[in-house]
């Protein structure tokens, strides 16, 4: 079974979950992103698989149990929890500072069912992953899960421009591009900044900006990009130069002179501008990978051809960013 990472919000812990599993937490409104993290099949849920960690100030240390190092295999205590209604499997482990606890629970008319079995065989081997994050790396795997976030939003945000272009949506064309293109810069800006500062820090504040936080401006983000030698004086200027082309769109379409072909020709220009962007984008993730620095630094090779798992997981990561029937891509 193909399987996909999934970070504790708080960088508590890390575990490989299957592909086509989904988050519930974060789908149902009712519920909280803390621990129980639920998950369950995309399609045809038989059950679902739940994760719990806490710490053990909170919980007090059972002196029956050991208690076990982070980052290393965990040894699971299993047993059962049956009642009229649900079967229930429970592991449970102290490691570290935490009380860390798993569920699988499903229908008990379902017991025999050859899915439920599969249910329980991969809450076991997601298990066997499970790894507590030591204290001093945990901010670290927050700003690897929000990488990971930007890299999906920023794919999923192609369905927006393929529909959009399709169905000749000039202006929607126009704020996905635009949207785009200010993603591409901002990557672009941390891998320089990278390969510059010989580092792999991750600068989380130009790949996320939380409900409550001030983020970067895009003619802020162009700035820096023209500092740091990505794009040429043209270019930058180009940039500005659509960007107000672009709030006019959006802003003043109705209160303006503006006609509907003047969008169709500005949504031209956007679409030109992102290719040679990304171009520039591609051109520093390779200085990245030849010269060992960064991101691309560990592990990647130039012109790598992604893998049938590389592909679910990337639907994965639309499909959570999407929630919406009409964009579900379907994972083998």
């Amino acid at each position: 079974m193909n399987r996909k990472h999934w970070t504790e919000p708080n960088g508590v812990f890390i575990v490989n979950i299957p592909v086509d599993w989904q988050y519930r937490n974060a789908v149902l409104n009712n519920i909280e992103e803390k621990s129980p993290y639920s998950f369950e099949a995309y399609d045809n849920s038989i059950g679902c698989f739940q994760l719990s960690c806490y710490p053990l100030s909170e919980r007090r240390i059972n002196p029956n149990f050991p208690v076990q190092k982070s980052n290393s295999k965990v040894e699971w205590l299993e047993s059962r929890m049956d009642d009229s209604e649900y079967d229930m499997y429970l592991w449970h482990a102290q490691i570290e500072d935490h009380l860390c606890m798993a569920k699988c629970i499903y229908s008990g008319t379902d017991q025999n069912h050859t899915a439920v079995k599969d249910l329980i065989k991969q809450s076991r081997e997601s298990l066997d992953t499970f790894r507590l994050i030591p204290l001093e790396d945990r901010n670290h795997a927050i700003n690897l899960n929000k990488y990971d976030n930007f890299i999906g939003s920023l794919a999923s945000s192609y369905d927006l421009r393929e529909r959009a272009m399709e169905s000749k949506s000039y202006i929607e064309i126009i704020a996905v591009i635009s949207n785009q293109i200010d993603a591409f810069l901002r990557m672009s800006i941390l891998l320089k900044k990278q390969l510059l500062e010989n580092s792999n820090e991750i600068e989380i504040k130009y790949l996320f900006q939380g409900d409550n936080e001030r983020g970067i401006i895009e003619r802020r983000i162009y700035k820096e990009a023209k500092d740091l030698e990505i794009v040429d004086q043209e270019t930058f200027d180009e940039l500005n130069d659509l960007y107000d082309l672009r709030n006019r769109v959006i802003h003043r379409y109705i209160i303006s002179h503006l006609k509907t072909v003047d969008i169709a020709g500005i949504s031209v220009k956007y679409f030109f501008l992102s290719e040679r962007i990304n171009a520039v984008l591609k051109e520093i993730e390779d200085n990245q990978i030849e010269q060992g620095i960064g991101i691309y630094g560990n592990g990647y090779t130039k012109d790598y051809e992604p893998t049938k798992n590389d592909q679910n997981i990337a639907f994965s990561m639309a499909n959570d960013k999407h929630l919406m029937k009409e964009f579900k891509r379907k994972i083998k």
